[in-house]
């Protein structure tokens, strides 16, 4: 079976760790922690807002990893997101950051029943030439209104889109509690997307889903939900689709 290997992995750990060792070394005052967990969440903060870069040999984690070290833009988008993400961590951690309940195997012990909800990813293009559309602000809205709590600090609501990772974005809800097991419910999430010089867009969706009482903290990549593509179109131009 052939390895696919992600190498902006190292280079993205390599590098938060550097930063975090550097505002530790000035005695920023904003940062409070630099725990493994909270290093890890700004990791994932980061990754999951930069292209991944595939490789299934050696002599392609070489190559790449030395294309990817010379790509001045990427690196600096790295250093950019990575003390955006370190700055969130920090004031918003996640929920179980020093309370984790881990068993003997190091797995989560959960009895409370829960809903558990699939990664929300999505794209904005611009409307008319239908480009990804960079630094437009995502906000996911629950059914009450309020901005939809997040699983932890790596996912921030509202997030931004960037060209460099094609105008996408990504969510994943906090899981809500139930009184007992195998209860079914219907989320209704509304997305509202912002950006400047631009006709600010909605779109809502409803989502049905059952409780369990699997361990709600580990995140399943093929447990996801397509929202559909959103345009939007700038104030001086019409909607061609309207």
């Amino acid at each position: 079976m052939v390895n696919i290997h992600n190498i902006m992995e190292e280079q993205v750990v390599s590098r938060i760790n550097e930063l975090y060792e550097q505002v530790k070394n000035r005695e920023n005052t904003w940062l409070e922690c630099d725990c493994e967990n909270c290093r890890l969440d700004t990791v994932s903060y980061v990754l999951n807002r930069i292209p991944p870069r595939y490789v299934v040999s050696g002599r392609g984690i070489t190559h790449n990893s030395n294309e990817v070290l010379n790509d001045n833009q990427l690196m600096a988008d790295i250093d950019r997101l990575g003390l955006e993400g370190m700055r969130l961590v920090n004031s918003a951690k996640r929920p179980y950051h020093k309370s984790a309940k881990l068993n003997a195997s190091g797995v989560w012990e959960t009895k409370i029943p829960v809903f558990t909800f699939p990664t929300f990813l999505g794209t904005v293009y611009d409307g008319s030439s239908f480009e990804p559309l960079d630094c437009a602000v995502v906000t996911l809205k629950d059914e009450k209104g309020n901005n939809a709590t997040m699983m932890d600090a790596s996912w921030s609501n509202p997030c931004r889109t960037f060209s460099k990772t094609d105008g996408s974005y990504s969510f994943w809800v906090a899981p809500e509690a139930s009184l007992k097991e195998k209860v079914s419910r219907e989320f209704t999430f509304t997305v509202e997307v912002t950006c400047k010089g631009y006709t600010s867009t909605s779109y809502s969706f409803t989502l049905p889903l059952v409780s369990e009482t699997e361990d709600p903290h580990k995140i399943n990549s093929t447990y996801s939900l397509k929202i559909q593509d959103l345009f939007l179109f700038r104030n001086d131009v019409m909607n061609e689709l309207e």
